[in-house]
């Protein structure tokens, strides 16, 4: 560890030993990357050649496609933390916490060369957004030049009033059959006058 101008980070032969680390990985994630486009081309031209093939088929090659984008998707963004960790040696800023600015474990950084966040950092976030999750989400205060936030916030109470909900109803009725009677009569002549035609 270099303690150059007051500043803690990993010495150069540290950091040529992470490039080479991720450099391994990029190579390993890359290949996988074409095996999985080569999988879902495969698949899609599999799909275009049969015509009017089983439902249940195409159901399925779809569902094939649709994981083998999100694995794709997936190694696309391993690929791209990479290589941001690969501008970070450059800048000679890898291993550095961004929360605390403490160095990071080496060993976490050899398991996992994307980290950003050392592990004490790691375990506060995940506290504090467990906490979150059970208390819902924190009030910011908003500061404003003047000391009139407590009026209002009074204010904002007074027009929260919890209202009683409205219940809307419609009764709808079976149309009934209209009797017999009311029907007009039908009269006999007029069929036989449709017979003369």
């Amino acid at each position: 560890m270099d303690g150059k101008e007051g500043v803690v980070r990993y010495s150069d032969s540290d950091l040529a030993e992470f490039k080479a680390v991720i450099e391994k990985k990029m190579a390993l994630a890359k290949e996988q990357l074409d095996s999985l486009q080569e999988q879902i081309m495969e698949i899609s031209e599999n799909i275009g050649d049969e015509h009017g093939g089983d439902w249940v088929d195409d159901s399925s090659n779809n569902s094939d496609v649709e994981m083998l984008n999100n694995m794709a998707i997936r190694q696309r963004k391993f690929i791209q933390d990479l290589d941001n960790a690969l501008v970070r040696i450059r800048n000679k800023v890898y291993g550095i916490c961004v929360v605390t600015g403490e160095l990071i474990d080496k060993r976490r950084l050899l398991a996992v060369p994307t980290t950003t966040k050392s592990l004490s950092a790691k375990t506060d976030a995940r506290k504090l957004d467990e906490e979150r999750m059970i208390t819902g989400p924190t009030k910011t205060p908003y500061v404003k030049g003047n000391d009139d936030d407590e009026e209002e916030e009074e204010a904002a109470k007074k027009k929260k009033k919890p209202t009683k909900p409205k219940i809307i109803s419609k009764i709808i009725r079976k149309p009934s059959a209209t009797p017999a009677q009311s029907r007009p009569p039908i009269d006999e002549d007029d069929e036989d006058e449709d017979d003369n035609l």
